[in-house]
């Protein structure tokens, strides 16, 4: 099951190669059948489940769901600079496939945050995935092989492919006469990687695709910025297709860039005693530049670091003994297994025994720096690390001078002493979301989340209410508030007692977020079925899916086939 949402399908195919996928693809729009990709089902807002409700859907349309997971092929291009990744690839395999191919001294996109659950790479360009890490910016490229679906002059459904991966052998220009296809190729060297072949490695080609962009190289100057923009969110529409198209076309494969992997780092834990010092430190210490931004920087205020401590140690606990890789990736596959059963008690018995034995764990952090997270409200994990020219240092530099400023009553600076230390600190911030479930089931009272993006000027907390609705009556028990810093992108989890309208509750915040705080939603996880998109959005997914059988309804479009009213 998915983290958000359920739903049921027709069925569900799972194809092993391109040419399957496509003609999968063909024959499930030919049967009058709507097309819900997936990827590893680990979304947030229900972008990749089935949705059937025939009030919505006039004819009925049953759902497919096309499960690109087993399209796990990879290989490295450009001596190691980029990657080409089949639509099945996780961002967990890819972080470890690099210095298995020969290249430790480079990284993939994504090496934190979710990486325990493997979400695919090219659900990660869909939905504008990935906001830890500040160098590199979102999931983002404009080099990608894809699937539109529309019809032809003669008024038959059509399966258009769209090629712009920028790669030697594999343009279309390289199968004149229809000799050939990229689908064809790259069957043939997902095969070979499979089997164990070797091949000479490819390069890009000298195309204008081969020059595109393969990560948001921008983003770095934009994130400095000090004006009233936001960093990123979901709606915005600019690159290739493929960015931010929450199932509407039908990704293939991705080209990536990988980055220079730091020659060292210092991790730091870093509380505050207001919100307003540690914004202060975020414009004088983060982002004074875009050639020092840190490795990544990582808010939480109290009630997350008190969520985590008292319902995430043992998650926390495991990522450090078994780290983030295939053993944690298995372990969450039986907790989703254990919730699907049919039991009453099952969608819930998991979280409950790892809120009830979490006492009996050690304390995720080491105790000088649970002491200053019991001592301090607002707490900011960051790491810094050395890129040549001293980038290391200069960033030091600064965070000296804003400690040393600010005093010991407003800030108080924590180094780890080791790379366990680093890893602790890592595992504590990333269990938040599943640790606020746990607390939430383990003391049986409602949660919900929302993400979004705040102004790169702003970053004070939205009003919660202000809706018009009984939700402004009812105060939270807990407010959650953790996000990526560097680019003010913050998820939410409240807790609400029994009989509190969480639905208006969601509402009223959203609506205090984009009208009272100049921000805009969601920022990193997709409209799914729990954001309506603004009409620029809905128009560009329009356009990719004229005929509406990829994912109907997402993100407030209509459901019905050609977005009939």
């Amino acid at each position: 099951p998915p983290r958000l949402g359920r739903g049921t399908a027709l069925a569900i195919v799972r194809p092993r190669t391109l040419s399957d996928a496509v003609e999968c693809l063909r024959l499930i729009v030919d049967a009058g059948c709507a097309v819900v990709p997936q990827g590893a089902n680990t979304g947030l807002t229900g972008g990749s489940v089935p949705r059937t409700d025939e009030e919505e859907d006039d004819e009925g349309r049953p759902r497919v769901v096309m499960s690109m997971r087993a399209l796990d092929v990879a290989f490295p291009i450009d001596d190691g600079e980029r990657v080409v990744a089949l639509a099945g690839v996780g961002i967990s395999d890819l972080a470890n496939n690099l210095p298995a191919w020969g290249f430790p001294d480079r990284e993939s996109h994504s090496v934190l945050g979710s990486v325990f659950l493997n979400p695919t790479c090219a659900a990660g360009v869909a939905f504008g995935s990935g906001g830890t890490q500040l160098r590199k910016g979102p999931a983002y490229t404009d080099r990608a092989l894809y699937c539109r679906v529309g019809r032809d002059k003669w008024g038959k459904n059509a399966i258009e492919i769209v090629n712009t991966l920028g790669v030697e052998g594999l343009e279309d220009a390289d199968f004149p006469n229809e000799s050939g296809s990229a689908v064809e190729v790259l069957d043939v060297y997902a095969r070979d990687v499979r089997e164990g072949y070797t091949r000479a490695m490819g390069k890009s080609s000298d195309s204008v695709h081969g020059r595109a962009m393969a990560h948001d190289s921008t983003y770095r100057s934009r994130v400095c910025s000090d004006d009233p923009d936001v960093s990123r969110y979901n709606a915005d529409t600019r690159g290739e297709d493929c960015n931010r198209s929450e199932g509407k076309v039908l990704i293939l494969a991705t080209v990536h860039d990988t980055f220079q992997r730091p020659e060292s780092t210092k991790t730091f834990w870093i509380s505050f005693r207001d919100l307003e010092t540690a914004l202060e430190f975020r414009r004088e210490v983060c982002l004074l530049g875009p050639d020092d931004l840190p490795v990544s920087a990582e808010y939480m205020d109290r009630d997350s670091f008190d969520i985590i401590d008292e319902s995430g140690r043992i998650a926390a606990n495991l990522i450090k003994v078994v780290g983030t890789g295939g053993v944690m990736a298995k372990l969450w596959d039986v907790k989703l297994w254990v919730e699907s059963l049919p039991f009453d008690w099952a969608p819930t018995i998991c979280d409950k025994m790892l809120h009830w034995f979490n006492p009996l764990m050690p304390a995720i952090i080491p105790p000088r720096m649970m002491e200053s997270g019991k001592a301090m409200d607002h707490h900011v994990a960051m790491t810094v690390g050395e890129y040549g020219g001293g980038t290391l240092e200069r960033t030091l530099e600064r965070l000296r001078k804003f400690e040393k400023e600010r005093g010991p009553d407003r800030v108080a600076v924590h180094e780890c002493q080791s790379s366990s230390e680093a890893a602790s600190l890592n595992a504590f911030r990333f269990v938040a979301a599943t640790a606020f479930r746990t607390w939430c089931v383990g003391n049986d009272v409602q949660g919900i989340s929302v993400d979004y993006a705040l102004p790169k000027n702003g970053g004070q907390s939205p009003e919660l209410g202000g809706g018009g609705g009984a939700a402004d009556n009812a105060a939270p028990l807990r407010r959650m508030r953790y996000s990526h810093f560097g680019c003010n992108v913050v998820h939410e989890d409240l807790a609400y007692g029994p009989g509190v309208d969480v639905h208006a509750a969601k509402m009223a915040l959203k609506k205090s977020v984009e009208s009272g705080s100049g921000g805009k939603l969601p920022a990193e996880h997709g409209h799914g079925t729990e954001y309506k998109a603004p009409a620029e959005a809905r128009e560009r997914w329009m356009k990719m899916d004229p005929l509406n059988v990829m994912n109907p309804g997402i993100g407030g479009t209509s459901a019905k086939f050609q977005y009939r009213e």
